[in-house]
C-alpha cells in the first residue's frame, strides 16, 4: 500500500529551462528546405520560394506550440511504495500544470543518479509515455532497486515532440523523493522455534492453527488472515478465529541467531525472510538488532512494516 504523498515543489518549466532541437526527421526536413531554396534561387521560381517559406513558418509555429506544450509544468506530489532489494520501486507522481490544460505526447523518464549526459538514452532507468497528460493523471515510474536502503527517484526528464514530430523539446526536474528498499528475503536457516509467552498459561490452551476452538474479539496487531469475515458481515463485530496448537507462540528474531552468516547483508536477508515466514504462519514475533531499540512481539501489517523498516535502516542512520 502506498503511503501519504509528499509535495516536492520545483520551479515550473519556462524558457530558461526548456531545450528544443530538431531530431533526425527535423534535420531531414531542414536539408530538404535548403535544397528547395537553392532550386528557387537558381531557377527564380516563386512557387519554390513560397513552399520553402511556408515550411519555415510551419517550423516556427511548431516550435512555439511545442514550447507551450511543456511550459508551466512542475513536479507536484510524489508517492512511493517500499520494495525488496533486487526488485523495482514504484513511484507515483503528479505533474502540476499552470495554466491547467491538456498536454500532448509527453514522456517522463527517470535518469541515472548524477548523470547529466542527456544524449545517452540508455541511462534512463524508467520511462512512461502519455499521449495526453492532464492535471488528474498519475505518472508511474518503476525504478530498479538493486540495494537495500534509500532509493532516490533522482532527476526527471520531461520531453515531447508535439505537434509536428520533427522538433524535440525537453526539460529536467530535480526531485528529493526517495523510497525505502527492504533487504532481499533469502537464507536457508530455519525459523527459530516459538515459545509460549510468559504468563500465557497452560501449553495445551495456547492459540495456534491446528484445531478451531472458537471466536474471540479482535486485538490490535493480529493477522488479518484470522479475521472471521462472516461474523463481521452479520453482527458488525470484528472477531478472530482461535485454534489449539502452538502456531501463535512468540518467536524472537535476533541478531544472535544469524551470527554464523558471514556478511551483514546476508544476516539482514535471513532476518527479512524470517519476518515474512512468521507473518505467513500467523506467529507473533519480536526483532532484536544491535544498537537499535528492540521491536516488541506482535504481528499484522503494521508490525511487519515496522520490522522490515528496521532491517532496511540498519547501519544507515
Amino acid at each position: 500500500m502506498f503511503g501519504h504523498p509528499r509535495p516536492y515543489p520545483t520551479p515550473p518549466i519556462n524558457y530558461r529551462r526548456l531545450y528544443m532541437l530538431p531530431n533526425r526527421h527535423g534535420l531531414t526536413l531542414g536539408a530538404l528546405m535548403v535544397v528547395i531554396l537553392l532550386g528557387a534561387i537558381n531557377y527564380d521560381n516563386a512557387l519554390a520560394y513560397l513552399l520553402c517559406f511556408l515550411l519555415g513558418g510551419l517550423l516556427l509555429v511548431g516550435m512555439l506550440q511545442g514550447y507551450h506544450n511543456l511550459a508551466g509544468l512542475r513536479l507536484g506530489e510524489v508517492d512511493a511504495v517500499p520494495a525488496f532489494a533486487g526488485g523495482e520501486v514504484e513511484f507515483r507522481l503528479r505533474l502540476v500544470d499552470a495554466p491547467a490544460r491538456a498536454r500532448h505526447n509527453v514522456t517522463v523518464s527517470a535518469l541515472a543518479l548524477d548523470d547529466r549526459r542527456w544524449w545517452l538514452k540508455d541511462q534512463r532507468t524508467a520511462v512512461t509515455h502519455l499521449p495526453v497528460l492532464s492535471a488528474e493523471d498519475v505518472v508511474t515510474l518503476r525504478v530498479p532497486a538493486p540495494h537495500r536502503g534509500w532509493q532516490p527517484l533522482g532527476r526527471l526528464r520531461v520531453e515531447s515532440r508535439f505537434p509536428l514530430g520533427v522538433l524535440g523539446g525537453w526539460a529536467y526536474l530535480e526531485t528529493r523523493a526517495r523510497a525505502l528498499v527492504y533487504p532481499r528475503p533469502a537464507g536457508s536457516l530455519p525459523l527459530p522455534e516459538a515459545d509460549l509467552p510468559a504468563g500465557r498459561g497452560d501449553r495445551g490452551n495456547a492459540p495456534g492453527v491446528e484445531d478451531f476452538t472458537g471466536l474471540q474479539p479482535y486485538r490490535p496487531g493480529e493477522s488479518p488472515r484470522r479475521i472471521h469475515w462472516p461474523s463481521l458481515a452479520r453482527q458488525d463485530e470484528l472477531l478472530v478465529k482461535r485454534f489449539s496448537g502452538d502456531a501463535d507462540r512468540e518467536t524472537c528474531l535476533s541478531w544472535i541467531a544469524v551470527t554464523q552468516l558471514p556478511d551483514v547483508e546476508d544476516k539482514l536477508s535471513q532476518l527479512c525472510q524470517w519476518v515474512l515466514q512468521a507473518e505467513q504462519r500467523g506467529l507473533r514475533y519480536s526483532l532484536n538488532l544491535p544498537g537499535v531499540a528492540p521491536l516488541p512481539a506482535g504481528c499484522g501489517a503494521e508490525h511487519r512494516r515496522a520490522a522490515l523498516e528496521a532491517l532496511a535502516r540498519f547501519g544507515l542512520e
